[in-house]
């Protein structure tokens, strides 16, 4: 039986990415992570307030 996937080669490895591209990578996952924290910090904060006014 063949599973799903298991014969696809997927994303090409980093080790096939320049420099430059692994440079933007990085920069464009460390831009996300940082929108998603903020998220969470106004999450956590609504989370607070809607705890406050019960």
């Amino acid at each position: 039986m063949n599973r799903r996937g298991k014969a696809s080669t997927g994303r090409p490895s980093s080790k096939e990415l320049s420099t430059e591209e692994k440079l933007k990578r990085a920069e464009a996952k460390i831009k996300l992570l940082e929108v998603e924290n903020e998220f969470l910090k106004k999450l956590e904060a609504l989370e607070r307030q809607a705890k406050r006014e019960r």
